[in-house]
């Protein structure tokens, strides 16, 4: 059902909750995503800073701070761990990235921030968890620029590694190009019951 955009509260709003690399690695990668799309003319959307994507859901904007509440309860529990990039993959003929070594130990965040899937369909449709998160450099490519750019990245290295220990949530409005911080969540390891007492 679509609610009425102009009554106080019931803006949707587009969320993504991502994991930020420091920024020493973020410049790296930036510089390697420069590369490849000037030696192969590729034209990319603007890009913003290089993430690991954990999930993306749209939500009416007077739910947001039960979904924060919800988030802050999650990362309170979650412990800090290693992020290892390693070399480049893709999705076949349309898209490019970096791929994530140790992957399970992302997709145990990403099942863990299900905990909080109802509160994210507020704006009517089903919130979206990766299922193979990674770094995008680029997306949407012609079959034949893909095949190019392939031949050369199938055998090119990448190497990184930063911690995580905090995630991030972002919002646009539908109309707007470019997502803010909305905010940080660290991981405290603290014992559910801990942070469920810290909340409540």
């Amino acid at each position: 059902m679509k609610m009425p955009l102009n009554l106080p509260g019931h803006q949707i709003y587009e969320y993504l909750l991502v994991i930020d690399p420091h920024e020493e690695l973020r410049h790296k990668i930036e510089k390697r995503r420069l590369q490849l799309t000037q030696k192969y003319c590729v034209q990319q959307p603007q890009a913003g800073r290089p993430h690991v994507s954990l999930a993306r859901f749209t939500a009416l904007k007077m739910t947001e701070q039960k979904i924060i509440d919800r988030l802050n309860w999650i990362a309170m529990a979650e412990k800090p761990f290693v992020v290892e990039l390693k070399d480049y993959g893709s999705y076949p003929m349309h898209a490019i990235f970096i791929g994530i070594g140790n992957q399970p130990r992302v997709l145990q965040l990403i099942k863990n921030l299900k905990q909080a899937r109802r509160l994210m369909k507020s704006g009517g449709e089903d919130p979206h968890f990766l299922q193979d998160p990674q770094i995008a450099l680029a997306g949407r490519l012609p079959k034949e620029k893909y095949l190019e750019i392939m031949k050369e990245y199938l055998h090119r290295k990448f190497t990184g590694k930063f911690i995580a220990d905090a995630f991030l949530l972002l919002r646009r409005a539908t109309n707007e190009r470019r997502y803010q911080i909305v905010k940080r969540f660290e991981f405290q390891c603290l014992p559910v019951n801990a942070a469920q007492g810290v909340l409540f």
